[in-house]
Formats: C-alpha cells, sequence, structure tokens
C-alpha cells in the first residue's frame, strides 16, 4: 500500500512518500496525496524522500510522477529517490532532466534521509553566515 507522511528525520521534516512493492496503478493515490500534502508547505522548503524500492512503474505512474513534480517544484527544495533498479533509474534522470528538479539517488531510505538531514544542516549554517 502507497502513503504519504511528514516525518521528523533528527528534527528534520521530511515529507516522505512510500511506495515500495507497488504496481503503477498502486502507487499513483500516494502522488495525489503527495500533491494536496506539499500544497501546504512555504515555497522552497519541503525535503522530500520517496521510498521506490521494487515498484514497478507504467505509463499512466510516470505520467503522476511528472505531474506531481512539475507542480510541486516551487514548495520542494530537493527530493530523494531510494531503492530504484537501473532501469528505473534511467527513467527517473528523463524525469530529472525534463522538470529541472533537485534529485538525489540512493540504495537506501536511511541513506537518503541522512542526506538530506546534512542538506539541511548545511542550507542552515549557509543562511546563519549569510
Amino acid at each position: 500500500m502507497s502513503y504519504c507522511k511528514v516525518l521528523d528525520y533528527k528534527g528534520v521534516k521530511i515529507v516522505y512518500t512510500d511506495i515500495e512493492n507497488t504496481n503503477g496503478s498502486e502507487a499513483i493515490s500516494a502522488f495525489d496525496d503527495v500533491q494536496k500534502l506539499v500544497a501546504e508547505f512555504p515555497d522552497k522548503s519541503v525535503l522530500s524522500c520517496v521510498n521506490a524500492t521494487n515498484a514497478r512503474f507504467n505509463k499512466d505512474l510516470l505520467s503522476k510522477i511528472k505531474e506531481t513534480v512539475k507542480k510541486n517544484n516551487p514548495k520542494v527544495k530537493v527530493t530523494v529517490v531510494c531503492g530504484l533498479s537501473k532501469l528505473s533509474t534511467l527513467i527517473l534522470n528523463s524525469i530529472i532532466a525534463a522538470t529541472g528538479r533537485k534529485m538525489k539517488l540512493f540504495d537506501s531510505v536511511e541513506e537518503g534521509k541522512e542526506w538530506l538531514y546534512q542538506y539541511e544542516l548545511k542550507s542552515a549554517e549557509k543562511m546563519a553566515t549569510a
């Protein structure tokens, strides 16, 4: 079952979307939900983590992902996507190129969440010294 929620990771809020072990149609509702959730945040404030481990993609899901990325772009600071196969990585790279979203790919969710945490710490340090 796919879902999205806000996680607290070491004091940093992360919008977490879980589509692990889903097929294309099962994951679409999570992206509908994440669009609504992210809309509530200020511009360029969202740290996003997508767990796509063993997810299967189809044309409808890819279309929904592109729609979500474009719609959420003004709100999202950076996104990590975790658990992609080699083929799925190629597909995601085409979405990154088409949308201009800053995305990093990781093998595990823990690696992705830790990277987002470190990214936010560095961002906060830069703002403090500016």
